[in-house]
């Protein structure tokens, strides 16, 4: 009899812990408030205005916000967690974001894309499949420089024949015409600016050019600063080939134009200029480009 009473008391706290245990555990099941709801979005579609040019985009990643505080960053396709206190004000608003200068490390919202508010979520543990639509947000000021549809603002600076428009098949991003810079054996070096644009650029304001490009070989991309009649040169970019081996694949890039601007200091206007010389080792070089613009406020 002793022996039984010592194994029962020896009992009683294994058994109290469990009790405790299993009550939390069920509270856990039964509690929706750390459940979350998921929102699955494939990708996030740019749909300009039909004076605001062409649709073409490079979003890469989801940036998710609550009313206070960040949810976090998704690369695209996106499975966006959302707990309770992310929905309690009602929205969850989401950013399309980009990799400035092509860069992984550099991933931001692109400072004029809108955003998009999600007000509607599933139950706790459920998904929904959202997708966004967005635009250029409304004080945006875009600075068309060339789509070659209809001109070439470009001027040859040194070497061949500079930059053309060209309609052969499979040189064209889209529309009719783009633009094409060849190097080759005996002209080795091309440098192209726009002539007489005369870009207002503000020291401190975000300004990304934007275009589609695709080459076989590196080329690079800056403005020229002007200032009193004086001049200054401010690479931004070198762009590497964007072919796989076989043929070059048109990108869409955002370059960040802000570090010129504040290394310009004051200045009366910028241009746009590109320029590609003959890699070591080739006998031609080509480098395509279409949608150049730039966008600040």
């Amino acid at each position: 009899m002793r022996i039984d009473r010592i194994a029962q008391l020896s009992l009683k706290p294994l058994q109290l812990v469990l009790v405790i245990l299993g009550l939390w555990g069920c509270s856990l099941l039964g509690d929706e408030q750390d459940i979350p709801r998921y929102l699955i979005v494939p990708d996030v579609a740019f749909v300009p205005t039909e004076i605001q040019g062409t649709a073409s985009s490079n979003i890469t990643d989801l940036w998710v916000y609550s009313a206070t505080d960040v949810v976090g960053v998704f690369p695209l396709p996106a499975v966006v967690p959302l707990l309770p206190e992310d929905t309690q004000d009602g929205e969850v608003r989401l950013l399309a974001g980009i990799r400035e200068n092509g860069l992984s490390d550099r991933r931001a919202p692109y400072p004029f894309f809108t955003a998009y508010e999600q007000l509607n979520f599933p139950d706790p543990g459920m998904r929904d499949t959202v997708s966004p639509e967005i635009g250029l947000v409304e004080d945006v000021r875009l600075l068309r420089v060339e789509d070659f549809e209809t001109s070439n603002v470009f001027g040859s600076m040194i070497g061949g024949v500079g930059l053309q428009r060209v309609d052969a098949e499979g040189q064209v991003f889209e529309g009719d015409e783009s633009g094409r810079i060849e190097v080759s054996v005996g002209a080795e070096a091309v440098r192209v600016r726009t002539v007489e644009q005369e870009y207002e650029l503000q020291n401190g304001a975000p300004a990304f050019l934007e275009m589609d490009y695709r080459c076989d070989q590196p080329f690079a991309v800056g403005l020229f600063g002007f200032r009193n009649g004086q001049e200054w040169q401010h690479p931004a970019m070198v762009l590497t080939a964007t072919d796989d081996g076989v043929d070059p694949e048109w990108n869409k890039i955002y370059i960040d134009l802000a570090p010129l601007v504040t290394a310009q200091g004051s200045a009366d206007h910028f241009e746009v200029y590109f320029e590609c010389f003959l890699q070591s080792g080739r006998s031609t070089g080509t480098v395509g480009l279409d949608n150049v613009r730039i966008l600040t406020y």
